[in-house]
């Protein structure tokens, strides 16, 4: 009889278990015996990649180098170490425009550089000081080809060798009726920067001269 009453306690005092697992109520899945927790593996570091923004900047830099020029949409890489292989010039010493312009002539033709782009892009990097200042105040898509850089290279550096008539023509400037303000801008900065720096005046004094180059009404 005790046998019989403490099977019965025995029975009762462990009821069945049941876990609902879904929205249906009458799903019940076997209790699950529990696994060791793992930490997630943190991924290996990446190398990040140039953003489309930060490409276009690059692109964008490079153009805005060479404004002046009218390129190819595909343009050609530049030789190597062409840099050691040209001389500079920046208008300052008895090395004229015409030796200059020579000189690069024959490194063309001595390292068979053929491309009209490639040779004006190089031609560029070697201009230095008021030189290359005066080649980015030149207006955008001006210069087609090397013929046409040369032209208004010794047109404008030629002169340096009489400062004193860049100078007549620094105080003589003028706007003129059919040139816009853009174009008197443009004059006036090459013409500053043509003048040697031993006869150039301060810059504050060229801001008050620039306004008398207009109109008297615009001024």
């Amino acid at each position: 009889m005790q046998n019989s009453v403490q099977s019965k306690l025995t029975y009762v005092g462990t009821p069945s278990l049941s876990i609902i697992t879904s929205a249906s109520p009458s799903s019940s899945i076997a209790p699950q015996t529990s696994q060791p927790q793992t930490t997630p593996s943190t991924p290996p570091p990446t190398t990040p990649r140039p953003t489309p923004a930060v490409v276009s900047t690059l692109s964008t830099a490079m153009t805005n180098r060479y404004t002046p020029l009218v390129l190819l949409a595909n343009l050609e890489a530049m030789p190597q170490d062409y840099q050691s292989k040209i001389t500079p010039f920046d208008g300052s010493s008895t090395y004229t425009t015409q030796q200059h312009a020579k000189k690069m002539t024959n490194y063309f033709e001595k390292y068979e550089i053929d491309t009209n782009d490639v040779r004006m892009k190089i031609f560029i990097q070697s201009l230095t000081g008021d030189v290359r200042t005066w080649f980015r105040a030149i207006p955008a898509n001006n210069i087609n080809d090397l013929q046409a850089l040369y032209i208004a290279f010794l047109n404008r550096w030629e002169k340096k060798k009489d400062p004193l008539q860049i100078l007549s023509e620094y105080e003589n400037l003028k706007r003129g009726t059919q040139k816009t303000v853009q174009d008197y801008c443009t004059r006036f900065n090459n013409v500053y920067n043509a003048i040697p720096q031993n006869f150039r005046p301060p810059l504050d004094l060229a801001l008050i001269k620039f306004p008398d180059g207009f109109d008297y009404d615009m001024a």
